[in-house]
């Protein structure tokens, strides 16, 4: 019989402490102090990606090595700042990883995509050149779908990511590998993007906080979708994301839509309760969705502690907002969104994107440019929501209408109906969806425990340009009723 010897309990990230898992401005602290090493830091989470990874598969690429020697760059920098006073920027030292949807210098980019090949980027994308500048030390790549248009993050190319939570459903998508490793412990926070939830949605599903930002706050190579794609990153506190934005949203502006630049710090936003504010509950879905009677249950409480905080909170619509005329000039939009990606092989693309690509290519450009013109003018009267008569300062909704779905389920049925998975994505993100066609800020916070254990978030959804103030009512509501500590119990550990 051969004796087998239990395998230690993997250490805690570097600087866990009473409150949980160490935040990213807390290890950016501690670095900066020299307090921890940047290499000590980084270590501890390789230990943990190399350990508990195999089972989530958050990751597609892990840079041991490079990670390592930025990592040392840091230390050494550290040192040099400690002798000279030279000021540290903001998140020195502390990992992060990139979603593989956007270009990092130097590594290759396969955008999930077994069409795609690796090619060796030349460049960071302008929001990855923020956060490297901002000090962050990236030690890999988080896993998305093909193209990162659907729910889930499942592709051909990286296979199935799975939640902390429950390993037998998704983490959502297609920010599902960021989300995922943020939940397990793997990093303090994780760049992701957001084109219709992509933030959001897998972090309501891991219990994390997510933030779309207002349209044109943080920079990109293009006005992408028309601005309904953004980025931003997942974390466990909204102090972590508020802070993150900053460094973001100073970044050089690259396109040619400008916004106006927050008059105060997000961070110190985050830090002071708002005033009383006008909310307002709406469970309408933009495309044609079944609300779960658990999601509206979690809103309603939500709600509750809204008003203990001393906000009025009144039931609300958003006015035009019907999906049925939604769901088609959607459609038109998203399958442009992917259509210029260029492939080595368009047969192997994934039989959705394929479809989408196809539906592209059938659009002319007086269909596009009608289909855009028509969502700019009905967004007029969407507006009326936050800004007419009966407007509100905050729109509340569940952030998504169902719980996580399982693996493979968006998948069944597409022989017969190739357009079947995009239906499945699209009511997932039908409470979502809104904050990105009228550009506005929006934010999932993981306030309300779920009866079984299996996180759902709320979300918040300001007016124009209103970042602060969504930032403002979620740190409030985190200081009241506190989720940091929250962890997932099924970790493979």
């Amino acid at each position: 019989m051969t004796e087998t010897t239990p395998r230690p309990a993997l250490r805690e990230p570097v600087g866990t402490g009473p409150e949980g898992w160490p935040t990213a401005m807390e290890l950016a602290g501690l670095i900066a102090r020299r307090e921890v090493s940047a290499r000590e830091v980084l270590d501890g989470y390789l230990e943990r990606i190399d350990a508990i990874d195999p089972a989530l598969n958050a990751f597609c690429r892990v840079d041991h090595d490079d990670a390592r020697k930025a990592a040392g760059e840091a230390d050494a920098r550290t040192a040099r700042a400690a002798a000279t006073g030279e000021p540290l920027p903001p998140f020195h030292g502390v990992p992060t990883a990139i979603k593989d949807l956007h270009p990092v210098r130097g590594r290759p980019l396969c955008s999930a995509s077994n069409a795609v090949g690796s090619q060796v980027m030349a460049d960071d994308a302008p929001a990855v050149k923020a956060l490297r500048q901002a000090g962050f030390v990236f030690l890999g790549a988080t896993t998305s779908p093909e193209f990162g248009t659907v729910s889930v993050t499942e592709s051909a190319r990286h296979g199935v990511t799975r939640s902390p939570w429950d390993l037998g459903r998704s983490p959502g998508g297609s920010s599902g590998g960021a989300a995922a490793a943020v939940a397990a412990g793997l990093l303090p926070v994780a760049h992701g993007s957001d084109g219709a939830g992509s933030i959001r949605e897998p972090a309501s599903f891991c219990g994390l906080v997510g933030m779309k930002p207002s349209r044109g706050l943080v920079p990109s190579d293009a006005h992408y979708m028309e601005g309904f794609a953004t980025e931003g990153v997942l974390s466990r506190t909204v102090l972590d994301t508020a802070a993150i934005l900053d460094e973001l949203a100073a970044a050089p502006r690259t396109t040619w839509y400008e916004v106006p630049r927050p008059e105060v710090p997000l961070r110190e936003r985050a830090l002071r309760d708002p005033r009383p504010l006008r909310i307002g509950l709406v469970v309408q879905p933009a495309f044609p969705a079944e609300v779960d009677p658990r999601a509206v249950a979690l809103v309603r409480r939500a709600a509750d502690l809204l008003s203990d905080l001393g906000h009025e909170v009144v039931d609300h619509r958003v006015p035009g907002l019907d999906p049925e005329w939604f769901t088609p000039r959607f459609d038109v939009l998203y399958a442009t969104g992917s259509a210029d990606t260029p492939v080595v092989d368009e047969e192997a693309v994934e039989p959705l994107n394929r479809t989408l690509r196809a539906a592209a290519r059938r659009t002319d450009s007086l269909t596009y440019v009608t289909t855009v013109l028509e969502l700019q003018w009905r967004s007029a009267e969407m507006y009326r929501a936050w800004d007419g008569e009966d407007g509100v300062d905050v729109v509340l909704t569940p952030t998504n209408p169902v719980l996580a779905p399982g693996e493979g389920a968006l998948w069944e049925g597409q022989d017969a109906d190739p357009w079947l998975p995009l239906r499945r994505a699209e009511e997932t993100a039908s409470l979502t969806v809104l904050g990105n066609l009228l550009g506005l800020p929006a934010i999932s916070v993981p306030l309300v425990e779920q009866p079984g254990g299996l996180p759902l978030g709320v979300q918040l959804i300001g007016g124009r340009w209103q970042d602060g103030t969504v930032l403002s009512l979620a740190a409030q509501l985190e200081r009241a009723h506190p989720w940091r500590h929250r962890r997932p119990a099924g970790l493979p550990l």
